[in-house]
C-alpha cells in the first residue's frame, strides 16, 4: 500500500508544484554561462526534499537530524533559487545542515577531523550542484546511484530502510519524466541538486557505518566518481590557471561537450550515467576495492586530460571566465 501511496503523491505534489511556479513565474532565464536558450520552470528538483520528508513522516519521523539537516538546505535554496542569497549565507547552511545530518556520527570525533570532513562534504554538495545545467543529467546520474545503493541494501548489507531508497528513486523518476528530454519541461534548481548531494552523502554514511571492512569506506566514493572527477579537476585546472575557483563558469567536460562540440544534452546525460553504472558494477565484483578504485580515478584523469587536449587542438575550449 505504501508504494503506491507515495507514488500517487509525489506524482500530484510535482504536478501541483508545476502550477505554482507557473501561476508565480519560477524560472531559470538563459545567461551567459547557460547550457539552454528559454526560460524553464525552476525547482522542480523540490519533490527530492518532498520525497524524504514524505518517508519520514509516513514513518515515524525515521532519520529526524537528517531531515532537520535536509529541511535546512532545501530551504536556503530553494530561497536561493527564486532570489539569490550572499554566497555566506548559502555556505553557512550547507554547514548548519551537515551538521544536523550527521551529528550523531561526528560528534564523538576530534575537531579538526570535523573541519576535515565538512569541507569535503560541502566540495561534495557543490560539485553536485552543478549537475541541474544539462537535461536529464541529475535525473539519469542520480537513478544509477540510488539504484546501486537499493542494490547493495537488497543484496549485501543492511544499512537504510528499502522504503526510503524505493520513495527516493520513485521522485527521481517523476522529475526525471519532466526534465529528461531534448526540451525540459524542468529544471531542479539548486534545490534539488544540493539537496540530492546531501541525501547521497547521508547514503554514503550510512553504508560506511554499516561496512565490516572501515578501511575500504574512502573507496566508496566510487559510487559517484565520475561527476566526483569532473567537478574536482575543472576546479583543479581553474586554479592552476590563475582564475577564480568560486566563479560561477561552464567549464566543466559535460558542458564543454555540450556547448562547444555540440553534443546532445540526453547523449552526453546517458554517457555520464552509463559509465557511472559500469564503474560501480565492477567495483561491486572485484575483491580489491581499493586499488580498483584508485585505477578508476587515474582512467578518468587521463580521458579528461585527453579530452581538452583534443578540445584545444580543435580550438573547442569553453570561454574562461
Amino acid at each position: 500500500m505504501y508504494p503506491l501511496l507515495a507514488t500517487l503523491s509525489l506524482i500530484a505534489l510535482e504536478l501541483l508544484y508545476f502550477l505554482l511556479a507557473k501561476k508565480f513565474n519560477i524560472v531559470d532565464r538563459p545567461n551567459e554561462r547557460s547550457s539552454h536558450r528559454k526560460p524553464v520552470l525552476l525547482g522542480a528538483g523540490v519533490i527530492f526534499y518532498i520525497a524524504i520528508l514524505f518517508y519520514s513522516l509516513t514513518h515515524g519521523m525515521a532519520y529526524p537530524y537528517f531531515v532537520i539537516g535536509l529541511s535546512i538546505l532545501a530551504i536556503v535554496s530553494y530561497v536561493d533559487d527564486i532570489k539569490p542569497l550572499p554566497s555566506s549565507i548559502r555556505l553557512f547552511a550547507q554547514m548548519a545542515a551537515l551538521l544536523f545530518s550527521f551529528w550523531g556520527d561526528i560528534h564523538s570525533i576530534e575537531v579538526w577531523q570535523i573541519v576535515l570532513l565538512l569541507i569535503v562534504f560541502a566540495g561534495i554538495l557543490n560539485v553536485y550542484n552543478f549537475m541541474d545545467g544539462i537535461n536529464g543529467m541529475l535525473a539519469a546520474y542520480s537513478l544509477v546511484v540510488v539504484g546501486t545503493f537499493g542494490y547493495l541494501e537488497l543484496f549485501v548489507i543492511h544499512f537504510v530502510d528499502i522504503e526510503l531508497l524505493a520513495t527516493l528513486f520513485v521522485s527521481i523518476l517523476v522529475f526525471g519524466f519532466f526534465n529528461f528530454r531534448t526540451k525540459a519541461r524542468c529544471f531542479s534548481g539548486d534545490v534539488g541538486s544540493i539537496s540530492m548531494g546531501l541525501i547521497i552523502l547521508f547514503l554514503l554514511v550510512r553504508y560506511v557505518k554499516a561496512m565490516p571492512e572501515p578501511g575500504m569506506s574512502v573507496s566508496l566514493l566510487c559510487f559517484i566518481i565520475v561527476f566526483l572527477a569532473d567537478g574536482v579537476l575543472t576546479v583543479a585546472k581553474r586554479f592552476l590557471s590563475g582564475r577564480n575557483i568560486l566563479e560561477a563558469h561552464r567549464e566543466h567536460a559535460y558542458e564543454t561537450m555540450v556547448n562547444e562540440l555540440g553534443i546532445p544534452h540526453l547523449y552526453v546525460s546517458s554517457g555520464y550515467a552509463l559509465t557511472q553504472l559500469l564503474i560501480s558494477i565492477g567495483y561491486i565484483i572485484v575483491a580489491d576495492k581499493n586499488l580498483y578504485t584508485l585505477l578508476v580515478a587515474v582512467a578518468l584523469v587521463v580521458v579528461y586530460g585527453l579530452f581538452f587536449f583534443y578540445c584545444n587542438k580543435k580550438g573547442k575550449l569553453p570561454t574562461v571566465h
